[in-house]
């Protein structure tokens, strides 16, 4: 199957780019497909506030460490119908949508300051491709929130 890659960038930062790509990737999963959001906005950490609980391994830590953990270590399924997050998408005939046959999985950016200056080198940004790509293998779509044009990220 072919997997469906998407790169959602705003101009400046509160232009409404993360919900876009949380809205988008639960779209996706009314129509029955696995999507991946990825929170390649790591000043932000955005997508953060989509996950529920504490969140442990987060995708800097899978790009600046060296680890061999999979993609899936850091990868939380999107909560639904609080304030931070759309819930699931409506169906058409009116029924609430927590039935969607895919799924939304949220890989966020949440770390110290030490670990996101070392998020922004260009090892990283090797290391972020490579599990874009690996995200890629194991979901229908992907959907990356990147830093705003105006951060200098």
């Amino acid at each position: 199957m072919h997997t469906t890659t998407l790169a959602l960038v705003g101009a400046t930062g509160g232009a409404g780019t993360t919900r876009t790509a949380v809205e988008l990737a639960a779209v996706g999963a009314r129509g029955g497909r696995d999507v991946a959001v990825v929170d390649a906005a790591f000043t932000t950490q955005g997508l953060s506030e989509y996950v529920a609980g504490r969140i442990g391994t987060d995708l800097t830590a899978l790009v600046t460490d060296e680890t061999e953990a999979s993609l899936s270590a850091a990868a939380y399924p999107l909560v639904g119908g609080d304030e931070h997050s759309p819930g699931p998408v409506p169906n058409s005939d009116g029924t609430d949508g927590t039935d969607a046959p895919g799924h939304v999985d949220i890989l966020p950016a949440r770390a110290p300051f030490e670990r996101l200056a070392r998020a922004k080198t260009a090892a990283a940004a090797r290391k972020l491709e490579r599990r874009i790509g690996e995200a890629a293998s194991a979901y229908d779509a992907v959907v990356v929130d990147v830093a705003p044009v105006g951060s200098n990220e």
